[in-house]
C-alpha cells in the first residue's frame, strides 16, 4: 500500500494498492528523484517469488502498469534499488532457474527513469549461493557498487564472504567480483585467498574461486552494506563477521580511496569481546557514522552503540547511546544537517521505542522514549528526512492488530 502526505504530515493521501495481489507482496523498498517516485517489492504469485516495479512521475499521485523485473530468473531472495536523475538500478538474487538451487545476483538499469529496463546481467555467476545484494551510486549514477554475501555451500557449515563490484560506465559494463573481507589480519585465521585480476570488465562477470581453508578456525560474513561519497571515489563496505568458534561477532569495515580498486584498509569497528551485529551507517561528506548492537562484555543484554570514522580511516570512540537495563536492538539512523537521530528498540521494563539526538562535533546527545500505546509492543523503527524534519515511523502490535506510527520529534535545526 502507498500514501503521501503534500503538507508536512498533517494529513495524508488515500491508500493506493501497488501490489493488487492475491499473493504475498513484502520487502518493499522506495526510492524517489525530483517528481520521480520508484517502488519495488516481492512478490509470491503461483508458487514463485517475484520481483515487481511501479513508477510514479507526478510525486506519487498516478502509478504505472506492474513490470516484472525478474522474468526469467527463479525465485527472489532480497533485492536493493537506486535512483539518481534519469537512472533506475535494480539488483537481485535469486535461483537460476525454477529447479535450480544456487542463488545467483542479477542487475538490471534503466536509463530513461524507469520506462523500460535492459536485459538482465549475472554479476555473480559462480557455483556457490549469492545473497543480500545492496548498491549504492555516485551523485549522478554514474559509478556504481554493489556487495552481497557469497557462501561456499560445498561446506557443511557454509563458509561466506563479502563479494564486491563495481561499474564506472552507468552499469554498461562491471569488473570481475573480488573478496573484501579478508580480516585474517585482525583475527589470525589461517585461510589463504586465490585472487585474479579484479579489474577485468566484462557484461557477464566469469566466475572466480571461493577462498581455500589451511586451519581449523573459519569465520562467516555476512550482512554487507556499502556507501560511497558524491564524486564516487572513496568506497565503504561494512559488514557483520561471525567468529564461529568463539560465539562472537563484530562489524567490520573496508575502506577503498581508489573508486573500488583496492582496499587497502580494515577497521574492526567494534571491537569487543561480545556479540555486534545490525550494523547500520551513514556517509556524511567523507565520514562514515555507524551505528549497531552490541552486547559488549558482559553478553547480558543488547545495547545501541555509535561510532565515528574519518575520512583518514580513524575510528573514533564507541558511544553507548541506550544505556540501560534491557535489550536495545535494530537501531535506525538518519543525519541532516549537523544532527544525528537514532531509534532503536527499546525492551527494558515496557517495550518502546528509544530515540538519541546530538550534535555530529561532540557526539553527545539527549535519549527520548516515544511510547504509541503502553500495551501495544513496537518494532522495526525507520528514521528518514522530508524538508526540516526528521520522521520516525514504526509498527506496534496490539492483540494481534498492527498500525504503523509516525511522529516527527522536532525540527532538525543545528544548534
Amino acid at each position: 500500500m502507498f500514501k503521501k502526505s503534500d503538507n508536512d504530515g498533517k494529513s495524508f493521501s488515500k491508500p493506493i494498492n501497488l501490489s493488487n495481489s492475491s499473493g504475498i507482496s513484502n520487502i518493499i523498498k522506495l526510492r524517489n528523484s525530483k517528481n520521480n517516485v520508484y517502488i519495488t517489492w516481492e512478490d509470491k504469485q503461483s508458487d514463485q517469488w517475484k520481483l515487481l516495479f511501479r513508477k510514479s512521475q507526478d510525486y506519487g499521485k498516478k502509478f504505472s502498469n506492474v513490470l516484472n523485473i525478474s522474468r526469467g530468473t527463479g525465485n527472489v531472495h532480497l533485492h536493493d534499488l537506486s535512483a539518481e536523475g534519469k537512472n533506475v538500478y535494480v539488483v537481485w538474487a535469486a535461483n537460476e532457474n525454477i529447479s535450480s538451487k544456487i542463488k545467483e545476483v542479477y542487475f538490471r538499469k534503466s536509463s530513461n527513469y524507469g520506462d523500460s529496463f535492459g536485459d538482465t546481467v549475472n554479476l555473480s555467476n559462480t557455483d556457490d549461493d549469492s545473497l543480500d545484494p545492496h548498491i549504492t551510486t555516485s551523485h549522478d549514477g554514474s559509478t556504481i557498487y554493489i556487495v552481497w554475501t557469497e557462501c561456499d555451500i560445498k561446506e557443511d557449515d557454509p563458509i561466506c564472504r563479502i563479494a564486491f563490484t563495481k561499474s564506472l560506465d552507468k552499469g554498461n559494463t562491471f569488473t570481475i567480483p573480488k573478496n573484501v573481507s579478508d580480516t585474517t589480519q585482525f583475527l589470525k585465521r589461517k585461510t589463504s585467498y586465490h585472487t585474479q585480476d579484479s579489474e577485468s570488465k566484462s557484461n557477464n562477470p566469469q566466475s572466480y574461486p571461493i577462498k581455500s581453508t589451511t586451519g581449523e578456525k573459519e569465520n562467516y560474513s555476512i550482512n554487507p552494506s556499502v556507501f560511497t561519497t558524491f564524486d564516487g571515489k572513496i568506497v565503504y563496505v561494512l559488514w557483520e563477521e561471525d567468529l564461529l568458534s568463539t560465539g562472537r561477532t563484530e562489524v567490520f569495515l573496508g575502506v577503498s580511496n581508489d573508486y573500488g580498486k583496492s582496499f587497502s584498509s580494515t577497521i574492526n569497528v567494534s571491537n569487543t569481546s561480545g556479540v555486534s551485529r545490525l550494523a547500520q551507517g551513514q556517509l556524511v561528506d567523507e565520514d562514515l557514522y555507524v551505528v549497531w548492537s552490541d552486547t559488549l562484555d558482559q553478553y547480558d543484554k543488547f545495547n545501541v552503540m555509535l561510532k565515528k570514522v574519518s575520512s583518514k580511516n580513524l575510528s573514533g570512540k564507541a558511544i553507548n547511546l541506550s544505556n540501560n537495563s534491557g535489550n536495545s536492538v535494530s537501531p535506525s539512523l538518519l543525519i541532516k544537517d549537523d544532527r544525528i537521530f537514532t531509534a532503536w528498540t527499546d525492551e527494558s521494563n515496557t517495550s518502546s521505542i528509544g530515540l538519541w539526538s546530538g550534535h555530529v562535533t561532540g557526539l553527545s546527545g539527549i535519549n527520548t522514549k516515544l511510547n504509541g500505546n503502553s500495551e501495544a509492543i513496537p518494532t522495526n523503527p525507520v528514521i528518514f528526512d522530508t524538508n526540516d524534519k526528521a520522521w520516525i515511523g514504526w509498527t506496534e502490535n496490539n492483540n494481534s492488530r498492527n498500525k504503523i506510527l509516525l511522529i516527527a520529534p522536532e525540527k532538525m535545526k543545528s544548534d
